[in-house]
């Protein structure tokens, strides 16, 4: 007999698999304690996951969630005849064009006899690119044919121009990662006035930066009369934006290298240091226009309307 990895009595074995070690393994697979679970060792009695007469797997209530979800579902065995129950990844039967819109609704064919039901969150990715993908909740799992509703569509995040395949997924309910995403949301709302339900890509740091290139390129506009972004090897990066200060326009204005001359300060601001890209634009806007970009943000000297 050859050597086997196996589990019997709650500990890891590996050596010769005897007759009755099999049965034990089998018994395992058909019907596990709910005790050998994480988080569901609380109760000892009537807590076995067993297969139902309809040919589901029944898993006892201590073992599931308040809100439904089945903890750590990849430990749990069920009977080989049962529907695939604990199966929680599946995927479009074949490519399909799906548009999805917020709060709108997909349908399409996945696997049959999976444990989908409604309202529960679920997740669509694009198998080859999953940096493309959208949430939404079910409405509806036919699982005699395998056609999956899903609704609430939000999250929605990529290009979705092609005819794909979607892997797609329950997001099993994790209380502190709803939480960690409640409080994203609300300091999003406090700090950019946007809402990453319906702005899902926000990122503060590329704005920050376009905002940035938008206030240079006036600058250059407004003192030398060219763009920026028209010059050959213009880059959209900080670090060749805050070079356009130190080479430019900081020699050109006050004669002066900020890079050399680190106490350099055009207002008398000893206290503020033109260290990066912010500082030494916000500084020669106050310098040249006495205005503060941190309350007039969209102050443009080239235009006649402030």
């Amino acid at each position: 007999m050859s050597l086997h990895t196996f589990f019997s009595g709650g500990l890891l074995y590996k050596g010769k698999m005897s007759a009755s070690d099999y049965t034990n393994l089998r018994r395992y697979r058909t019907q596990m304690s709910c005790n050998m679970l994480p988080q569901c060792h609380t109760n000892t009695t009537s807590n076995a996951v067993t297969l139902s007469n309809s040919g589901y797997c029944n898993v006892p209530s201590q073992c599931v969630s308040s809100t439904g979800q089945i903890i750590s579902a990849d430990l749990i065995y069920c009977p080989d005849t049962a529907f695939t129950n604990q199966k929680y990844i599946t995927k479009t039967a074949k490519a399909s064009f799906i548009v999805p819109v917020k709060d709108a609704t997909v349908g399409f064919l996945v696997e049959k006899r999976l444990p989908f039901v409604k309202k529960q969150r679920i997740s669509c990715r694009i198998e080859d690119n999953e940096s493309n993908y959208f949430n939404g909740s079910v409405l509806d799992y036919d699982a005699d044919t395998g056609f999956l509703s899903i609704g609430d569509i939000d999250n929605i995040t990529g290009d979705f121009s092609n005819s794909v395949v979607y892997k797609i997924n329950l997001i099993l309910f994790d209380p502190e990662t709803m939480r960690l995403k409640e409080r994203m949301d609300y300091l999003y709302k406090y700090l950019f006035q946007v809402s990453l339900s319906t702005t899902p890509n926000y990122n503060p740091v590329l704005e920050q930066l376009a905002y940035f290139e938008r206030r240079t390129t006036d600058i250059m506009y407004y003192l030398f009369d060219y763009d920026i972004r028209t010059v050959s090897g213009y880059v959209l990066s900080e670090e060749y934006l805050f070079n356009i200060m130190k080479y430019t326009l900081y020699p050109s204005l006050f004669d002066v290298d900020i890079s050399q001359v680190l106490n350099f300060q055009p207002n008398g601001n000893s206290d503020l240091l033109l260290t990066n890209l912010k500082n030494a634009l916000y500084e020669i806007y106050i310098y040249l226009f006495d205005v503060n970009l941190e309350q007039n943000i969209w102050f443009n000297p080239n235009s006649s309307i402030q």
